[in-house]
This record gives C-alpha cells, structure tokens and sequence, in this order.
C-alpha cells in the first residue's frame, strides 16, 4: 500500500510540472487553511446554538467558557462568525476551481502541442487526451485537496469530542475503525471499474471520431445501422462500468454517515448509555462523520482521478519525441517517397499497423491508394506527411512542400482570401488567386468576385470548399499533393476540371480513395490485410 502511495505522488509530482500553473502547494495550501478555518468557525457556532437553547455551559475548561461568554455578551459577534464561516467557505471552494481551471486550461494547452509533436498519438487519443484526460488530471488536484482538508477536519472534529466526552467518542471511534474495512472493499472496487470506464470511454472517443469522420462515406455506403449499433454497444460497456463506479463510490460516501446515525438512533432509544449526551456533541459528532463521509469520497475521486494522471505520466514519459531520425529529406532521392522496412504501431498500441514496409511512389505521378476501411490508408498519408514517424524504419521524401487535402477541408469565417491563403508566407499577387479561381470555376454564376468577401462553411457548398483546398495546395506550390477521399463532394465535371489543372501542375498525386474507377491515374497503391498481416502491392 505504502509503495502505491508513494508510486502515486511520483507520479502526481512528475504530472504536476506538465501543468506549468505556479504556486500550486501554496494555493492547496491556502484551501486546506480557509476550510479549517471554517471548521473552527463550525464548532464555534454549534457551541453557541446548544448554550443557547439550553441555557446551560457544561465545560470546565476555562477558556472555552470565557470564550463562550464572551460572545454572548457581545451576540453581534454570532453574526460575524456566520458570515466569516461562509467567506472562508467561498474562498476556499473558488480558489480551488480556480486551480482546476488553470489546470486543465494549461494541460489542453500541452496535450495539443502534443498531439502534433508526437510521432505515433492517433487523432482519436488525441482527441481524447485533450478533451478527457486534462480535464479529469485537473479535477484529482481538486480531488486531492479536499482529501486533505477532510482529514485535517476529521482531526479537529475529534479533538474536540475527545475533550468533550473520552469514553462516548471512544465508542464511536471503535466504530469508524470497522469502516475501514467496507471502506477499503468499496474504494477497491470503485477504482478497478473506474480504469474498465476509463478503456471503454477511450473507446467510445475513437467510435465517435471513426463516425463523424466518414460520416459521408457511411452514408454512401449505407452502413449507419451497423455503426450506430457497435457504438451503442461501445456506449453500453462504459454507461455500465461507470454505473458500477458511481454505486460503489456513493455507497462509500454515505455509508460513515448513515453507521453512525444508525447507531445513534439505537443508543438513544434502547439504551441509557447516552442519556446525558449534550447537543452540542451530537453536533460535533454528526459533523465529523459527514467529514469522514466526505473524506471516503474525496479518497475515491482521487483514486479515480490518478488513472488518469497514470495514463499522462505513461504518454509523457515512455512516448517521447522519439523516431524522428527515421523521416528524411533527400531532395535527390529516386522517389518522391520511398518506405524502407517501415514498421508502425500507436502508443497504447500492442497491435503493429504496418510491418517491414518497402515501396516507393514514383515523382510527378498519379498514384491512388485502395484498401478496405481499417487498412490504413489515413495512416498511410500521416507517415507521408511526418505527422506519424515509425519506431522502425526509414521514410524518405525528396520534397518538403506537401500539401494535404481531406474529405473535409479546412475552412474557417473570414475572408476568401484569407482561407485561400491560409498558410502561405510566400507574396502572392490576386491575379494568380483570381486565375485558379476561374480555373476551377469557383463561382461559375459571378463574374465580379471579391476576395474581401466573408465566407465560412456554412455559406460555401462541400464541393466549393474541396476546391478552396485545392487552389490553396497549389498557390503554396506543393510538389507532393496527398488527397484523402478529396473530391468525394465533387460532381464528375468538376473533378475532370480538377485532375486537368493537377497533370498540368505536373506533380506527384497521393490519392486515397475508395472510388478508383473515377479517376485517370498511372499507379495503385493497394493495402491489404491478411490474418493481422498488412500487406502493399503496388501496380
């Protein structure tokens, strides 16, 4: 248990520099302070509520009794002490989700810096990490402080029943000892089904990307039913371990204050042992079981949470930026890019994606690249591009300008120019963006186009935005062009107007599509996948 403990703040200490939010002790610090400043408050208030209701001060202890005198003299001060309980309160809980905030602002920050300078994250766990990941990392520190809080609280609670009545709270404590165990169960429980949620929610991300992603191609297809039935099912699997996560956690949260009001409620009505138990103990005594049910609670968060802080402490840690030895440039290579023994496989992958890769695609042609769904046709251009580097292997490329063009451009709310020019440092002259616009009949019915002009995605049809990209790739004189099902939303004269303006580019095409038959092309690049062996024939 120890070494997990200490397994665990390794980790956390490691994590915690990722996050590069200053002075984050000091202000857990500053949180632990203000609660238990609200804690003293707390009793304070319950002391002066029994005496009032009484009539009666039964301490011996005499700075307990001026205090308390004190503050009936002077009732004002009861107002004060309310108000000062709910300011330490506010300030507490802002400055934590404050912390929480920066956090998870500063770790999305990173991991997207991330997800591009890493050589083998998929866009799924991409996606993932930023968005689940960050956000769960920054809730343990929340999680983790309020551990301590509760603990400290459990402390002064107990002090003060210790003080109050020995023998009393020595019966209690008998009982929140045997909590342990249930205790240690629950959270046990709680965890394992947190880190099958964490695996199944991961899966969940990657069927919602595989959707979204080639929702056009799935329509085309005809397999919606198939793909929402496998990620209802995907769906099911975490809505279940979740479900099995939350049960054992909130059983574990209420059960502290639940054992003791039960037993409570036996003591007072079928025993004399506690006949002259004062309100205010039962106050007290109330309070630090719900603290004790809190602290059970704020545990299992951060048992939770830590699964989380595991998985960025292993990206970051045994996933550095590694591999990029093996993605050369050699301008006078025999091939626009040639593969060399190139095996692949994604982080938190046992699975290799492709093994002893060897293939060249020939410079200034039009090579088209087939395969089933799954096959790796994406991955295929992403070790291209270098946005994927292998673990084994060598990628050569002759050219550095690469243009990339998907089945979903990019297109953002501006202006025409901007996103034809997006990217490009080079100083380009309208008449060159006006005469690939006229090339590519980009507004067949206007005749006075202005570059000024907003445009967005929603004011563009799908297939003038693919030509958006396409005039875009070639003012940035890409010498490689990779095309991902680029002009699926294109009609059949549109895409002759578009391969008759590439050949005349005479550049090197890397075509991924499932529509081969469309285009005129001189190779195919076919990736098959045989008994969990890939395969490339190219011909």
């Amino acid at each position: 248990m120890l070494y997990k403990v200490k397994v665990l703040i390794e980790k956390t200490l490691y994590v915690s520099k990722l996050t590069t939010v200053s002075n984050k002790k000091l202000r857990i610090l500053f949180s632990i302070i203000f609660a238990n400043i609200a804690v003293v408050l707390d009793v304070v208030i319950i002391l002066i509520f029994s005496v009032l209701l009484t009539n009666d001060i039964n301490y011996s202890n005499e700075f307990i009794v001026s205090s308390i005198n004190f503050i009936l003299e002077n009732k004002y001060l009861l107002i004060v002490i309310v108000i000062l309980r709910f300011v330490s309160l506010l300030v507490e809980r802002l400055n934590l989700e404050l912390l929480g905030l920066a956090v998870n602002e500063n770790l999305r920050l990173y991991l997207m810096r991330q997800s591009f300078e890493k050589g083998n994250l998929s866009t799924s766990d991409a996606y993932y990490y930023i968005n689940q990941v960050a956000s769960h990392v920054s809730g343990f520190y929340r999680a983790i402080t309020q551990f301590i809080n509760n603990g400290v609280q459990i402390i002064g609670y107990s002090v003060f029943l210790l003080i109050s009545d020995f023998r009393l709270f020595s019966f209690f404590g008998v009982g929140a000892f045997l909590l342990i165990f249930p205790t240690k169960y629950l959270i046990s429980r709680g965890k394992y089904y947190q880190h099958i949620s964490f695996e199944d929610n991961h899966k969940v991300f990657s069927n919602i990307q595989r959707i979204i992603e080639n929702t056009f191609l799935i329509k085309i297809l005809n397999t919606a039913t198939f793909e929402f039935d496998r990620f209802k099912n995907k769906l099911s699997r975490y809505t279940e371990s979740q479900s099995k996560n939350l049960v054992y956690g909130s059983i574990n949260s209420v059960l502290p204050t639940f054992s003791t009001v039960l037993i409570l409620a036996i003591l007072l009505s079928l025993t004399n042992f506690v006949k002259n138990i004062s309100f205010e103990f039962i106050g007290v005594l109330l309070r630090l079981f719900q603290s004790l049910s809190v602290f059970n609670n704020s545990l299992n968060l951060v048992l939770n949470s830590s699964v989380h802080v595991d998985e960025l402490y292993k990206l970051d840690k045994f996933s550095p930026h590694q591999f990029t030895e093996n993605y050369v440039y050699d301008n006078q290579n025999k091939y626009a890019v040639e593969f060399k023994n190139v095996n692949f496989k994604y982080f938190n992958s046992e699975k290799s994606i492709f093994e002893n890769l060897n293939f060249g695609i020939e410079k200034n042609k039009h090579t088209i690249v087939t395969g089933a769904n799954g096959s790796g046709k994406s991955t295929l251009l992403g070790l291209i591009t270098g946005l994927y580097l292998p673990e084994i292997g060598e990628i050569v490329i002759s050219s550095k300008k690469i243009g990339y063009i998907g089945v979903t451009p990019l297109i953002f709310e501006g202006t025409l120019k901007e996103n034809i020019l997006y990217g490009n440092n080079a100083n380009i002259v309208e008449h060159e963006i006006y005469k690939l616009i006229n090339q590519f009949n980009l507004y067949p019915n206007e005749t006075d186009i202005d570059l000024e002009k907003l445009v967005s995605n929603t004011t563009l049809s799908s297939g003038q935005m693919q030509k958006i990209s396409f005039i875009r790739a070639l003012l940035n004189n890409s010498e490689i062009l990779l095309l991902d099902e680029a002009t699926s939303n294109l009609d059949k004269s549109s895409k002759q107007i578009v391969f008759e303006i590439l050949k005349e580019k005479n550049i090197t095409i890397i075509n991924s599509t499932h529509s081969k038959e469309d285009f005129d092309y001189d190779f195919e690049l076919n990736i098959k996948v045989a008994d969990d062996m890939t395969s490339i024939l190219i011909r």
